[in-house]
């Protein structure tokens, strides 16, 4: 997919959906710990937040009561230090996020070790912002 789309004009949305349909064979509705994923979120409570991310990059780090525990890599800035954040397995606690699975689209796309890097460059992202 890089290589169909470099040196291209291509609109986030399209790279999106890109991404989803590669990444849909390794789709699942029942989220795991010590994975990555990405997925359309909606927040409960979007109207009381600050900031949220509709098509966040997960680490899934545990489960508490039903809801994701997970660090968000698009709230590090900066590419060296996504990266470092994921070679380590070290996240800031800046991107720590509790997820409620059913008000994501039904629809965790997994994303391997070896892909993690590559998507994590990508702008899937889209933030909303409430001031």
């Amino acid at each position: 997919m890089i290589e169909q789309v470099k040196g291209k004009k291509i609109s986030k949305s399209k790279l999106r959906e890109e991404v989803f349909n590669i990444l849909l064979d390794d789709a699942t509705e029942q989220p795991q710990a010590d994975k990555y994923y990405t997925f359309e979120y909606d927040p409960k409570y979007k109207d009381q937040m600050k900031v949220w991310d509709e098509y966040p990059i997960v680490y899934a780090m545990e489960f508490k009561k039903n809801n994701l525990l997970g660090a968000n890599i698009h709230h590090i800035k900066g590419t060296n230090s996504r990266l470092k954040a994921l070679n380590n397995k070290r996240f800031p606690k800046s991107t720590l996020r509790y997820y409620i699975p059913r008000r994501a689209d039904r629809i965790f796309f997994e994303i391997s070790e070896s892909e993690v890097q590559l998507l994590s460059t990508l702008p899937i992202e889209k933030f909303h912002y409430n001031r």
